[in-house]
């Protein structure tokens, strides 16, 4: 059981590059089973239907997102600091922005052209997804624009969906939980990156699943 008394542990994750252009890299064993539970127990009493912002700046439950959400307050508990840390060791100085059942979001960016966001927190310069539970026969996280490639990606297939209509999606990746996907939303040049366009896939029939995201600006 974590507590209050938790001692945050020396953690081992691999990784693996999966594109270069946009960086997108595949982190194996980055939340242990311990804190994907602690996570939905701490949340699951909070969740709201999930609302997408306007142009005016606004925040609006979107026809085109049916999922819910329960943020995580920064340093909210001993547990939630341990996670924040590894985040933050992994790629610069992040905090837990929300944990999400998704169910169905269609494709989408990250990266805001919101100016009243912007001015406010700045770009989302990187992402992270985390599966945390994933009771489903779907439910893919996929970067539609970037297209499979069987020759190379064909090494990825224990955690890509490589069957035989693979090359007419673009990159999917299937849901593990405990593992995460990290990219970055801006190109070379500081601009945004249209390659980043992704959509959290239908979970299947009767299915759910539960994901993190952690985003930093």
């Amino acid at each position: 059981m974590l507590g209050s008394k938790y001692k945050c542990p020396h953690h081992q994750y691999s990784t693996r590059i999966i594109e270069r252009s946009p960086l997108i890299i595949y982190i194996e064993e980055f939340l242990t089973q311990n804190e994907m539970q602690y996570l939905i127990r701490l949340t699951e009493k909070e969740f709201k239907p999930s609302t997408i912002g306007t142009a005016h700046g606004k925040a609006t439950i979107g026809k085109d997102r049916t999922s819910s959400s329960a943020f995580i307050r920064p340093h909210q508990t001993p547990v939630v600091q341990c996670i924040e840390r590894r985040f933050a060791q992994f790629q610069g100085d992040v905090d837990v922005d929300c944990i999400e059942p998704f169910q169905v979001y269609t494709p989408h960016y990250d990266w805001m052209t919101n100016s009243n966001e912007l001015k406010i927190g700045g770009q989302r310069v990187t992402s992270f997804f985390t599966y945390l539970q994933a009771n489903c026969s779907m439910g893919e996280t996929e970067f539609v624009a970037i297209p499979f490639n069987r020759t190379i990606h064909g090494e990825f297939c224990d955690i890509l969906v490589c069957d035989e209509k693979a090359t007419e999606h673009g990159l999917r990746f299937r849901p593990i939980p405990g593992n995460t996907i990290f990219w970055y939303n801006i190109d070379e040049y500081g601009q945004v990156d249209n390659l980043t366009y992704h959509a959290g896939r239908p979970p299947g029939e009767n299915g759910t699943k539960i994901g993190l995201n952690v985003w930093t600006r």
